[in-house]
């Protein structure tokens, strides 16, 4: 009877200490292990994600200075972007062009003779100024009437403008019209043609030139010199002064 008591007293200590011991594994040891697991699978993770990064940039070949640039702060992109559209938006440049444009109308009357194609650029530095009128009856200022007589003459200028201040083009810029004749420059060059843009003046000997025609001839030698270094702006009597006197009754102040 006393044996089996202790006995039974031997097997209760064991457990006991066996419980404990399990106990005191799990508050001391447990946590710490998984927390060596938790650590362990993070730095691995990370590695593969550094792994994979560094593959993608090596793929796309993205350079230090293009990642730098792709970092920027967009509120300074902004900043700069504003900064270069106000530099560029003034509207001054806009402006005097649109205001040519609208200013200059010119009327496409493109004729079939008295000028020569020319195929290269012409070095134009001379505009001449003529005077023209309708003197085989009926209006002494008719456009079409006159061009008919340039017709009937193998002649033409490029430009003719009519007494309400239209502009006529006849001939196109680059292509070399028969209108100066037989000329000397005041620098010594002939064969003016070759060098020159015309421009007639629709009046007679008498009426002299209306404002507008005025106003569109400077408009006109204006837009002329925009695409060509111009040196001279003459009147046919001053290169052909003892076979013409036009333009009849010209005001030169006016036109400066």
């Amino acid at each position: 009877m006393i044996l089996n008591f202790r006995w039974n007293f031997f097997i209760i200590i064991a457990v006991i200490i066996l419980t404990a011991g399990l106990v005191f594994w799990f508050l001391f040891f447990s946590e710490k292990w998984g927390k060596i697991e938790i650590s362990s699978q993070t730095q691995t993770v990370n590695e593969n994600v550094s792994v994979e990064v560094k593959a993608s940039i090596e793929n796309l070949d993205v350079t230090e200075k293009e990642l730098e640039q792709s970092t920027v702060n967009p509120e300074v992109r902004l900043e700069k972007i504003t900064e270069t559209e106000s530099i560029t938006d003034t509207g001054e440049s806009d402006e005097n062009e649109i205001k040519k444009i609208n200013t200059l109308e010119v009327v496409e009357k493109l004729v079939a003779t008295g000028f020569q194609n020319v195929s290269k650029k012409r070095q134009i530095d001379t505009i001449i100024i003529h005077s023209s009128y309708n003197s085989l009856g009926g209006d002494p200022y008719d456009v079409d009437r006159i061009i008919d007589i340039y017709k009937s003459y193998g002649v033409s200028a490029h430009y003719i403008i009519g007494r309400n201040g239209t502009i006529y083009r006849l001939v196109e810029n680059n292509d070399m019209a028969y209108h100066a004749g037989v000329s000397l420059m005041p620098d010594g060059r002939n064969n003016v043609n070759d060098f020159s843009i015309g421009i007639e003046m629709i009046g007679n000997k008498t009426d002299g030139y209306a404002k507008a025609q005025y106003t569109a001839l400077a408009e006109l030698i204006n837009d002329i010199k925009s695409s060509y270094k111009i040196k001279y702006v003459l009147g046919h009597s001053d290169i052909a002064p003892q076979r013409k006197d036009d333009p009849w009754n010209f005001d030169w102040k006016r036109l400066e």
